[in-house]
């Protein structure tokens, strides 16, 4: 990984610097091996920072560099995708920043909010990054899909993902199909009536298929998911 890759533009809404004006919001904690998220604001705008560098040092020089040039490279290959992060930009070799949403949780939205209209709208952004040949491989986890002020779906944390150009056309099945019956696993438990005959069957299949999946989280260890954003943020 060169110097060249992990330098910030010369072009960035703003630097570390700028990250002591201010008080930092935070979303996330993170512990010794996750980053801490938070919001800052800069020129009136709003930033969602994602941050290794508090991390000791051993994991910040190695895999806190590489969560941050994983996340920025699924990002860049999304950018103008409607349902992901906005404007993604490199801060450092240990940070990443894209713009705030207001919202919530899916896991916090109610059967008003996270309707058969929003989970319709979620599969198609999920379609759209798959024609990116991009999957995300964490949405079962709920707190990965985000529900905006305007009751649109938001994707989040890209460090799973996985780019599907070059690999077997069984892999990219499988991968796909595990995005997708993330998406339908909460769509059926939300409004099973709406989920559709096709949706249901594929799902039943994807979960059959689940056992042969080994891989859980990043670089196969399933990963700590810690909820303690606070209402109302995204």
């Amino acid at each position: 990984m060169s110097a060249t890759a992990n330098a910030p533009r010369t072009d960035q809404p703003f630097t570390r610097a700028d990250l002591g004006n201010g008080t930092a919001r935070i979303l996330n904690k993170g512990r010794w091996a996750n980053a801490t998220v938070f919001v800052h604001e800069h020129a009136g705008v709003k930033w969602v920072v994602k941050d290794f560098h508090d991390c000791p040092v051993p994991y910040r020089e190695t895999l806190g560099r590489l969560m941050v040039s994983r996340e920025l490279s699924a990002l860049e290959r999304l950018r103008g995708l409607s349902g992901v992060p906005a404007d993604t930009f490199r801060i450092d070799a240990y940070a990443l920043a894209y713009r705030f949403v207001p919202g919530i949780e899916m896991a916090d939205a109610g059967p008003e909010r996270a309707t058969p209209d929003f989970f319709r709208a979620l599969e198609a952004v999920v379609l759209s990054m798959h024609r990116r040949n991009i999957v995300h491989l964490d949405l079962r986890y709920g707190g990965n899909i985000l529900v905006s002020d305007a009751d649109e779906p938001l994707l989040v944390d890209f460090q799973s993902h996985v780019k599907l150009r070059g690999l077997p056309r069984f892999v990219k099945r499988l991968l796909v199909s595990v995005d997708l019956a993330g998406v339908y696993k909460h769509w059926s438990h939300r409004h099973p009536d709406s989920l559709g005959a096709e949706r249901l069957a594929f799902l039943g299949r994807a979960n059959s298929w689940r056992k042969l999946w080994v891989l859980k989280g990043y670089f196969g260890f399933k990963p700590q998911h810690h909820k303690n954003r606070p209402p109302g943020d995204a």
